[in-house]
């Protein structure tokens, strides 16, 4: 086949091959022919002719016969680029049929021609473009502005989507802005799907008591959404064991008090249990409200929280016997299992499990695992619902918990998932403050303004970007685990009431207390020191729209260029997480969590005897022999086989005080050989057991307060981390030099700070543990001395520029005192009168300064 183009005074000719496959195929043409012609004669009025015929090759330009060209056009199929008279009527005469097609005009430049139609090209400088042409320049303007190769793809499906390049490369300007073209913006659309399977059922309808219906009924729930239909169906009124599974906001929380809040009423215990405190609090208050009315009692079960401290709450002390509804944590309902005491929760109808999902934390998840198994064993009659909205292989988790499966994919509300990359800080900010901006005034049908989340990596940053938006006039508020109750406790009412705009929080609000938020902005999809998982990413955007108050959620992620993190760039890491499902919820049992488990299982007396043990452990794959298992615990007297009566195995008093407060075998071990060493010279046993107690988990959250960081960075002209303990933060304030060049009274500190924690001998100096020991150590005694969190954390940041949040100190002062009741109860075990006394002591000031 021959291609024509027409130029100024001339007409090209590129011979191609054969028209077969041509369609988009980038071909190299024999030699480029120029066909000159003499115009018509007007007199004679003959046609055009060819004047001269001059042959193109790679190395060399041949003048021919212009019957070779005739000859050429005669043999071939010829297509011209552009319709034109003389052309027409020079090719009818020759006896040659001319057809129409486009090329891409890119091609043309590199003396290649490619055929193009419709399907397979785009508009570039109102010219048609290959699709080759047109990936190539995508890929040659990424790395001209410094892209990651990564993001091709995305800029990829936008040119498919719009079919003009031209927008495409709009968007790599500086000068983009993506709030006018938010449909450039746009990575998908998640839309609603009415399922017509699904009937519209009223809850008036429900055989369910009047006073509780009518409860719900006042609470706007006049009828089922789908995945409480799909509950019911599946047998939530008939004590069938569930696994519900669907999207945030969907309803699941609701089908657990369906089933719950019956069984209460019929003098049975409803137990829901949550992951968090915050959440544990913020449910018990909820029903408290809507189920005491209805003559039901409402207790809260945590882990210990008996700290008085000035803007932190105190939970009261609940009569967990005597209650119908138990609110709690994992944990606080296992302490109770583990102890033994498994007959307080007598006529125990219910158990909800919040948050499933969590048997995939690396820290939470096997002990969940554990717990919900021994609640199956001791209350084998008891209906136990699991309720998540991300999890992949919900089938193989709802077969290991012997629960039907209930699954609803569809989302409450639609939600739009924007993609905006970012050079730099300053650009960031400025676009979440029009985001934010712009989402407040826009007001759903219900008559509610839009909020927003922001998620950032680290709590300082929830600090400054929220004070970025204060300084805008946008009202904003940092939020995450170092503040304290009552400041959380704040922020979470005015964001409820409409009063606040953002929230700039970390990975805690995931899976935390509910803000009705309709925006989620992702300002890093770095969390702490590791990127965002699958599982976390749907968590996060799934606070994005509630049903009562949005029309729609909107997510907008805004990953910066060249950012890059363990050998990862923040843009492929966010187009991997568009492209991403949740990911396989894993319980994986280590040697140590083994042994852990299987202690707890003898100390609820879940299992009695090595039978009981055989059968129940050849259910869960575990990587150690359960006779091993049995042998350790055994020589280490946290257990006693009476191989008399029929192998009956029971924990030793030792054992219990292991078991009870949650300590892994090592530690309980720690605890135990500590007390039994000898007072070294000048240590007393007061400071021996605090030493334990700190040794079991030092204090971690401290940083450089951002005045030091930001001078050290502007002087040594290196960025490093701002966490006090990290390696390169050590490394940097031991240095004389590092010092010399700051501020008087920035000097002052970090001399302070080597002469009080630093004056040790160690080799691994600064990189020892003598800083954080000291730090530790510093807390506490500071605690003794009767003050409390906040003025802990004031005293360090004046003394040492060191900050620290109110909220992590009442933490660890909490996890202190866990750690002095697990040695109390060792000593108890081994009737050590002196340490019970000296740790019930130390614990009763901790609590009570």
């Amino acid at each position: 086949m021959i291609i024509l183009k027409k130029a100024k005074k001339s007409w090209e000719m590129y011979p191609i091959g054969s028209p077969k496959g041509a369609i988009n195929t980038k071909r190299t043409p024999d030699f480029i022919g120029i066909l000159k012609f003499k115009g018509k004669d007007e007199n004679n009025d003959k046609s055009v002719s060819i004047n001269k015929f001059i042959a193109k090759y790679e190395d060399e330009e041949k003048l021919l016969p212009p019957s070779e060209a005739i000859k050429l056009l005669r043999s071939q199929a010829v297509f011209l680029i552009s319709k034109d008279e003389d052309m027409g009527e020079f090719l009818k005469n020759i006896g040659v049929e001319p057809r129409f097609t486009r090329i891409c005009s890119h091609c043309v430049f590199e003396g290649n021609i490619t055929i193009i139609n419709r399907n397979f090209s785009y508009d570039y400088h109102n010219q048609k473009i290959c699709k080759i042409c047109a990936e190539e320049t995508i890929k040659r303007e990424l790395k001209l502005r410094g892209f990651d190769k990564k993001s091709y793809k995305n800029f990829k499906r936008i040119l498919d989507k719009t079919g003009n390049l031209d927008e495409v490369l709009a968007i790599m300007d500086p000068k983009f802005d993506p709030i006018a073209n938010s449909k450039l913006t746009l990575f998908d659309k998640i839309n609603i799907k009415n399922d017509k399977k699904i009937p519209k059922i009223a809850i008036k309808r429900l055989k369910i008591p009047e006073n509780f219906k009518n409860s719900l009924i006042e609470g706007n729930n006049s009828y089922l959404l789908p995945v409480q239909y799909l509950a019911i169906k599946e047998g939530l009124l008939r004590d069938e064991n569930l696994l519900v599974v669907s999207a945030t906001a969907s309803g699941k929380t609701l089908i657990g008090e369906l089933a719950g809040i019956p069984t209460a009423l019929k003098g049975k215990k409803f137990i829901f249990l949550t992951p968090l405190v915050a959440l544990a609090n913020q449910k018990y208050r909820d029903f408290k409200k809507r189920y005491e009315p209805l003559g039901l009692k409402v207790a809260i079960k945590v882990g210990m929280n008996r700290i008085k401290d000035k803007e932190e709450l105190k939970l009261p002390a609940s009569d967990v016997a005597n209650s119908d509804i138990i609110v709690g944590t994992y944990e606080g309902l296992d302490f109770l299992i583990r102890s033994g005491k498994s007959n307080i929760l007598e006529y125990l109808g219910l158990v909800l499990i919040d948050e499933i999902h969590t048997l995939d934390d690396e820290d939470r998840g096997i002990r969940l695992n554990g717990f919900i198994k021994r609640i199956e064993n001791i209350f084998p009659q008891t209906q136990i619902i699991g309720l998540s909205a991300t999890i992949k292989n919900p089938k193989t988790l709802a077969n290991s918990f012997n629960m039907k499966l209930v699954q609803y994919g569809e989302r409450p509300v639609p939600l739009e998932r924007h993609l905006v990359f970012v050079r730099n800080e300053i650009e960031k900010k400025n676009l979440i403050r029009k985001l934010i901006l712009k989402e407040f005034h826009t007001k759903s049908s219900k008559g509610f303004s839009g909020q927003t989340i922001i998620f950032t990596n680290s709590r300082r940053k929830t600090h400054q970007i929220a004070d970025y938006l204060t300084r805008k006039r946008i009202s904003a508020a940092p939020y995450h685990g170092g503040l304290s109750y009552f400041k959380k406790e704040k922020i979470e009412k005015d964001f409820a009431n409409g009063k606040i705009s953002a929230v700039v929080t970390t990975a805690a609000l995931a899976a935390g207390v509910d803000f009705p938020a309709s925006q989620v902005i992702f300002e890093t999809l770095l969390m702490g020191n590791k990127w965002i998982s699958p599982n976390e990413f749907s968590q996060m955007l799934g606070r994005a729209g509630r049903p009562s108050y949005h029309d729609r959620g909107i997510v907008y992620l805004l990953p910066e260029i060249a950012n890059r993190f363990d050998g990862e760039s923040e843009e492929g890491i966010a187009i991997s997480l568009l492209e991403s499902d949740v990911e396989n919820v894993n319980v994986d049992y280590t040697e140590d969590d083994v042994l852990e488990q299987l202690l707890a299982d003898i100390s609820s007396n879940s299992l009695k005897n090595i039978s009981e043990i055989d059968d129940f452990y050849k259910k869960i794959p575990i990587p150690l022999d359960i006779d091993k298992a049995i042998d350790e615990l055994y020589d280490k007297k946290l257990i006693d086989i009476d191989k008399l009566n029929n192998e009956t195995i029971s924990v030793t008093k030792y054992g219990k005080a292991v078991s009870v407060s949650f300590l892994s075998i090592e530690d309980g071990e720690f605890i135990k050989n500590s007390l039994k060493k000898p007072l070294l010279k000048n240590q007393t046993l007061n400071s021996k057991i605090l030493e334990i107690a700190i040794d079991l988990e030092y204090f971690e959250s401290a940083y450089l307060s951002p005045v030091i960081h930001k001078q050290i960075v502007n002087a040594l002209k290196t960025n490093f981390s701002t966490r006090l303990f990290a390696e390169s933060t050590l490394d940097i304030i031991s240095s004389g030099e590092t010092i010399d060049k700051l501020d008087k009274k920035f000097q002052e500190s970090l001399l302070k700070l080597q002469v009080d924690f630093l004056r040790c001998e160690c080799k691994e100096k600064p990189f020892c543990d003598c800083l954080q020991r000291g730090i530790s150590n510093f807390i506490i005694n500071e605690r003794l001395k009767k003050r409390d969190s906040i003025d802990i954390s004031r005293k360090l940041n004046k003394n040492y520029s060191i900050q620290t949040y109110s909220g992590d100190i009442f933490s660890w002062l909490d996890i202190i005192v866990r750690n002095l009741e697990a040695i109390k109860r060792i000593a108890i075990a081994y009737d050590n009168k002196e340490v019970l006394k000296l740790s019930k002591k130390l614990i009763k000031t901790i609590e009570n300064s």
